[in-house]
């Protein structure tokens, strides 16, 4: 019996694509691990759902789900998403009725309740759904925003806020020139569109315009938006984000998001504030936690550099033990898990108190991010989005194994075609405390309208775990005005609200003082001369703002100094959105110490919006070093800084403010000079001489520990030619007066083992006759997408033979082409060698060339256009020559290249690496990483490398040694979501492939294969796709032997 049949045997279903290729057995049965004391179940599943990705709750304490075939790749005609209740009458945890709400949705990716309105996320549209009949079927469909971006990176993570706008998260995919301002606006789209918003026509589910925004990997800038009721007033919040799934509030109306990271270092986890810039496109800096003062700091990274989290809720309720509550559970969508976040405040920052641990653990799939492979007993566990019922238990919605559906026409979608793909919504429970009593929350009220409500029922609601039932009973205390005045007064008054319902009641208060313009109440609150405790203070100094208080401008600058930097936090909001009416010398005073990360970085953003240009200007040569630093940080983000200015700071007696001029004349390349490090060998043998030079009359210091080089430090300074005789790592920089110049250049050397000597090809001693052009070696470095010369052009390798790939690149100089002669390029080798040369299929090829070689197949071709034919012969240890380029005609061709591969080596397999891990030597491993694998040039291992690629250290834990030797030889096969290679299209005809890192508004660093760095302008970027291939070099296969592939295989699960 084969395997897939024992597994059908077993239980197990087989996920099919459209073409019948088995995706993966699946076990439609298996639960995931728990914590102790919880037990997990299916609340539904397939087929009724497939591919869910979101979950909320309505006024009756119904679940919703949003799910359907529309992702990832859909068309015009493809079949669409829908939303279904989800009824569980008899309480056994699983629903016995589905009823289908609403269809004809795209990707359904967000839904939040607000009275008898539901609002939904469905990319690229913002939907507003009515049942009016109350048969629970939706009959009236309204557009609120459309053009919004494609369901890739789209529009998720609705919730409204007691502050009465609705706030929204928004991934970095591009939207249309149609969509609202704002959002064109963060994008940088220019379109002069002048539809209305918000859209108020209302269709039926038969004339709904369902639109269609086509995939594509064109990225911008994501970021948080919120809008009032109807969809008024739409703004930007904060900015700077990849793709930030989820986000929710705390019961102190405190927001926390996760966003994908670009690569490494990891997902993150952040606190959104108003005017936040969380580094994607920053005008200037790129830092993903947001450590440096230019941008807003984050809060976390998850556990692992692989990541991808979704659904984030706050859990407030009584169900789980205490333990769990006021914690934040969070989804990982790759990790197969929901993490337990424990926050504590840091000043005004939330960070967290312990490490996240993992309560749901669907166990590692093996199967990559993008991927899924199961087995028997292997759950299918892939959560998207979380909410908490009014029974205290968490709800989770589940994808299926494929990622994505394959295109089928709406016509036909058929009952055979979902029975392909999986859903699920699972319900976790604590086993140790009953579940909350229906009758408890499913009472009278419930079938009576809000405004027959008494006062304690809403105030009983106003605080609930449930969004739609606080955001209904403080719109309907809103709505009752003076009448419910005092009595919301006392209850406030009386300490005996949860911080929820005091949150909740207080901005109710707010909305029914600032309908009136009085502001009394509320600032009595914040300056604490009524009775208050720190959260109901902090409401009250936002209120203030919210009502654009004018008259509250006193007490807010009275603020700023208060001893909790959480008020002083909100009291530079408020003031923000109050306008500082001519009290700019007061509030400049009153922030000139401000000390808090957050409250700082607050200030200068709300300072820049508030004080005209040339007044900021001005206060660079201001004597208190406060303000000097918000109002540079504050022209830097405009680009609204010179160079002349901010060299005149970088001696600044403040060391903030010095160390960010450094950092903007750096990131910017305003540095007076340069330094060019240059080395005769970078691997070698027993020592190698380096030299430094600086572009002017500076000094040049240095270290040789990977640490960054700074006057009165440990540097050294440069007086002449450096002999390095072990592996270093060189960093330099240009300084004049103990003041940097220069931007830090880095240089990394290695010194050969005698076991790599007699082991590893090494090309050395590199001449080219008559030329005083610049040629260097890359070991092991051909791949697709690295740069072809050595003349700093930028022009990269497209395409080549399979078989040579991993070769050692030689690379020639594009001036020489024009050189002739038998001898010309001459190297060193220490091993015997397969040499190739690449020569342009356009030109005769020169005798040398035609008498020693013999042409093979396949063709290398590069950015530029240029098609070379491949030569190829053997080449003994020892001295190397080749004669010039040109072999005669009117006109040389290209600049031909080298590349050399080990002689012998034959091709490595799966089945002949895991046989060697019997005798496999970690030692020689450790050397191969370090060596000729070049890992160390992506994945950070035993305190060396850099951190580009997944987290290698203590993978024994996560993964087998099959998945290793996998990722090793077929690097294509799991791809790690983030570490997958991108195509960049740019205008002047070159190609790179390679992993981006770092994302600023004006230049975009990406990683080629090879580990070197490449900075281009983003306005230079015509297209970029997904490359559909690992970050990882996929040429192992060659280059390495089977008993190569289980030394390095033993050695990276011997990490710790």
């Amino acid at each position: 019996m084969t395997r897939q049949l024992k597994a059908l045997a077993a239980g197990c279903a087989l996920a099919m694509t459209g073409s019948g290729a088995v995706q993966a057995v699946v076990d439609t049965e298996a639960l995931p691990d728990v914590e102790e004391g919880f037990e997990i179940g299916f609340f539904v599943k397939e087929p009724h759902i497939i591919n869910p990705s979101a979950l909320c709750f309505d006024k009756y304490g119904r679940l919703y789900v949003g799910a359907g075939p529309q992702y990832r790749h859909p068309r015009p005609d493809s079949p669409t998403d829908y939303i279904k209740i989800l009824i569980d009458k008899d309480g056994d945890g699983r629903a016995e009725t589905v009823k289908t709400f609403a269809d004809g949705l795209n990707s359904v990716q967000a839904m939040a309740w607000r009275n008898d309105e539901l609002w939904v996320a469905n990319s690229p549209e913002l939907t507003v759904l009515r049942d009016t009949d109350g048969d629970d079927v939706a009959d009236e469909y309204q557009v609120v925003f459309t053009g919004l971006n494609n369901l890739r990176h789209g529009l998720h993570g609705l919730n409204w806020g007691p502050d009465g706008w609705l706030y929204m998260s928004m991934g970095n995919t591009w939207v249309k020139d149609h969509a609202p301002l704002p959002f064109r606006q963060l994008q940088g789209n220019k379109a002069d569109d002048q539809t209305k918003y918000p859209l108020t026509k209302v269709y039926t589910r038969e004339t709904y315009p369902k639109s269609y925004h086509p995939m594509n990997k064109r990225e911008t800038e994501g970021g948080i938006f919120r809008c009032r009721l109807g969809g008024h007033d739409l703004e930007l919040f904060a900015r700077g984000m990849r793709n930030p799934w989820d986000i929710c509030m705390d019961s102190g109306f405190n927001w926390l998001g996760t966003d994908n990271d670009p690569g490494g270092p990891g997902e993150r986890i952040f606190m959104p504030v108003q005017h936040g810039h969380y580094t994607m496109r920053h005008p200037w800096v790129f830092d993903w936690m947001g450590k440096h003062m230019a941008v807003a700091p984050s809060s976390n990274l998850f556990p692992s550099v692989s990541g991808s989290g979704t659904g984030v809720v706050f859990y407030d309720s009584t169900h789980f033990p205490e333990k769990y509550r006021g914690r934040y559970l969070i989804a990982d969508w790759t990790n197969n898990c929901i993490f337990l976040y424990n926050p504590i405040w840091d000043g005004s920052l939330q960070m967290p108190a312990e490490t996240m641990r993992k309560v749901v653990d669907g166990g590692v799939t093996q199967g990559g991010d993008l991927g899924y492979k199961g087995a028997e007993g292997r759950s299918l566990f892939r959560p998207t989005d979380i909410e908490v019922g009014p029974d205290g238990a968490l709800y989770m919605a589940g994808w299926g194994s494929v990622y994505g559906t394959e295109y089928v026409p709406a016509e036909k979608w058929t009952a055979e075609e979902n029975a392909k793909y999986q859903g699920r919504v699972f319900r976790l429970r604590h086993k140790e405390n009953a579940l909350i009593d229906r009758k408890k929350w499913d009472t009278a009220k419930r079938k009576k309208t809000l405004a027959e409500w008494t006062f304690d029922e809403l105030i009983e609601d106003i605080g609930h775990q449930l969004q739609v039932w606080r955001v209904n009973a403080q719109d309907e205390l809103v709505r009752r005005g003076s009448a419910v005045r005092k009595p919301l007064i006392d209850a406030i008054d009386s300490s005996n609200l949860t911080e929820a319902q005091a949150t909740w009641s207080v901005w109710a208060l707010g909305h029914i003082d600032g309908r009136s313009g009085n502001s009394r109440t509320i600032t009595d609150y914040a300056l604490a001369n009524r009775e208050a405790d720190l959260n109901v203070r902090i409401q009250a100094t936002r209120i203030l703002g919210e009502n654009k208080a004018k008259d509250a401008i006193p007490a807010l600058i009275l603020l700023l100094d208060d001893k909790e930097p959480r008020v002083r936090l909100a009291a530079v909001q408020s003031l923000g959105q109050v306008g500082w009416s001519g009290n700019d010398d007061a509030i400049l005073q009153a922030l000139a110490d401000e000390t808090d990360r957050l409250a700082l970085y607050s200030a200068w953003q709300v300072m820049r919006r508030q004080l005209p240009l040339e007044k900021r200007r001005a206060l660079m040569g201001d004597d208190r070093a406060g303000i000097r630093l918000m109002a540079a940080l504050g022209l830097m983000e405009e680009r609204a800084a010179t160079p002349e200015q901010i060299f005149a700071l970088q001696d600044d007696g403040d060391l903030r403010i010095s160390s960010v001029a450094n950092d903007w004349l750096q990131k910017t390349g305003a540095r007076k000079a340069n330094v060019v490090l240059a080395a005769a060998e970078r691997n070698f043998r027993e020592r190698t001489k380096v030299s430094m030079k600086a572009s002017g009359d500076y000094d040049v210091l240095f270290t040789t520990d990977g640490s960054t080089p700074k006057a009165g430090g440990t540097a050294s300074k440069y007086a002449g030619e450096l002999t390095i005789d072990k592996d270093t790592v060189l960093r330099a920089a240009a300084f004049a007066s103990g003041r940097q110049v220069s931007k830090v250049e880095t240089l990394a050397l290695h010194r050969i083992t005698d076991s790599e000597w007699a082991d590893r090809l090494f090309v050395r001693t590199l001449a080219a006759k008559g030329s005083d052009n610049r040629y260097d070696a890359i070991d092991d470095g051909l791949q697709r997408g690295v740069l072809a010369y050595a003349d700093g052009s930028g022009e990269t390798i497209t395409e080549l033979p399979e078989s040579i790939a991993g070769a050692t690149l030689v690379r020639t100089h594009p001036k020489d082409a024009g050189i002739s002669g038998k001898e010309f390029l001459s190297f060193e080798i220490n091993l015997p060698a397969n040499l190739y040369v690449a020569y342009d299929a356009k030109a005769a090829p020169p005798v040398w060339l035609k008498g020693g070689f013999a042409k093979i197949e396949g063709a290398v071709v590069t950015s530029r256009g240029n098609r070379f034919d491949v030569y190829q012969r053997s080449a003994s240890a020892g001295w190397v020559t080749l004669g010039g380029n040109h072999g005669g005609g009117e006109k040389p061709g290209a600049m031909y290249q080298v590349y050399l591969t080990k002689a012998g080596l034959k091709k490595a397999n799966l089945a002949g690496s895991v046989k060697a891990m019997d005798k496999a030597d970690p030692a020689h491993g450790r050397e191969i990483f370090f060596g000729r694998g070049t890992c160390f040039a992506c994945h950070k291992a035993a305190g060396q490398g850099i951190t580009l690629g997944p987290d290698l250290n203590g993978i024994r834990t996560r993964r087998d040694v099959e998945y290793v030797i996998r990722s090793i030889l077929i690097p294509d096969e799991y791809i790690v979501e983030g570490f997958q290679q991108t195509s960049l299209a740019m205008k002047d005809g070159r190609k790179l492939f390679g992993m981006i890192q770092e994302e600023t508004a004006e230049t975009v660093k990406i990683y080629l294969p090879t580990g070197e760095q490449v900075v281009v302008r983003a306005a230079d970027i015509l297209k970029r796709d997904d490359a559909k291939n690992s970050g990882m070099p996929s040429s192992f296969i060659y280059t390495l032997s089977d008993k190569d592939v289980a030394d390095l295989t033993a050695w990276i699960m011997s990490l710790q």
